[in-house]
């Protein structure tokens, strides 16, 4: 008989379905399905991707212990987060190096490798070279066996989802809604993993998601200097959370594509269908938008700075 589904079991229900999906889009266990373009729009296998890294993905059996190993990357950035079966972050590698995976360290016989690495979209070489640090990625594990997934029921498990992907539409950011079981609030971390599966931990990656609430129209937001070691982005998605596919292949705009003002400022034109328009974004019924800072430094952390908001409408 299906496991029915409520908020006790939600995180290790929704976590074990993205580790089906992602081991059979990897082609088996312990093996890594490499993203080689910015996040396709017609397979999007988690809500909220990002498109300004590329993504690298690999469920592994850890029951026996395992080993990931990272190559040279220079300055660019490179993270490569574990994510248990509880949907708890206890750890991301930054620098190259092997790494020991084991079921002590994370607490479930199988854990989820995401790494990501920053990439210029626009830039066709670029893409090259993240593809070749792609394939340099390695994954070596003692046990074979697949991950199963138990027979969860899919009715309750969608309810549950959507209900608290209704919690989650007032939430300004992401603080405390990914990390260890320690780092993490139990409430935000519920919600997180219907809104946001997959998330970095504040300290990595400074999360705000807006949902304006506002009917598809003009909209404006200019940024000038955000306290970053890593970069920002604005991405903009529809009411459940995926990127709406539009003519202008336009989803996301951040520091290194977005096209700047005299002064340096960026400004991003939401729902500016106007040709030629710079840094526009097109908008469909129910939008919102996230913005990432990765690497924030300390007074975004601690609520000195914020990030600019909507300043103007047409």
């Amino acid at each position: 008989m299906a496991t029915l589904v409520n908020v006790d079991n939600f995180a290790l229900a929704e976590t074990h379905r993205m580790m089906r999906d992602l081991q059979a889009n990897a082609g088996g266990v312990n093996s890594f399905q490499h993203n080689r373009e910015p996040a396709a729009i017609d397979n999007q296998t988690v809500i909220r991707l990002n498109r300004d890294t590329l993504y690298s993905f690999a469920v592994v059996n850890v029951s026996a212990g395992a080993t990931l190993s990272i190559p040279e990357h220079g300055e660019r950035y490179l993270s490569a987060m574990v994510v248990n079966e509880h949907h708890y972050v206890d750890a991301i590698f930054h620098d190259a190096g092997r790494y020991e995976l084991t079921q002590e360290q994370f607490g479930t016989p199988y854990v989820v490798v995401a790494v990501r690495i920053l990439v210029d979209p626009a830039d066709p070489a670029d893409v090259v070279a993240v593809a070749a640090l792609q394939d340099q990625l390695e994954l070596a594990a003692t046990a074979t066996a697949p991950f199963e997934m138990p027979d969860y029921d899919t009715t309750s498990l969608d309810e549950t989802r959507t209900a608290l992907l209704s919690l989650a539409r007032n939430l300004s950011d992401f603080d405390r809604t990914f990390g260890s079981k320690e780092e993490v609030d139990p409430v935000r971390h519920l919600i997180g993993t219907a809104a946001g599966w997959g998330g970095l931990p504040s300290a990595e990656a400074s999360y705000i998601g807006v949902d304006p609430r506002l009917p598809v129209g003009e909209y404006e937001l200019t940024v000038g200097q955000v306290p970053v070691d890593g970069f920002w982005s604005i991405s903009v998605y529809n009411a459940g959370g995926y990127f709406e596919p539009n003519e202008q292949g336009a989803y996301t705009i951040n520091n290194i594509t977005g096209v700047p003002n005299d002064d340096g400022t960026i400004t991003v034109r939401f729902g500016d269908t106007s040709p030629g328009a710079v840094n526009a974004l097109p908008l469909t019924d129910g939008w919102n938008y996230l913005v990432r800072m990765y690497r924030p430094r300390a007074e975004i952390l601690d609520g000195e700075w914020g990030f600019p908001t909507l300043s103007s409408q047409h």
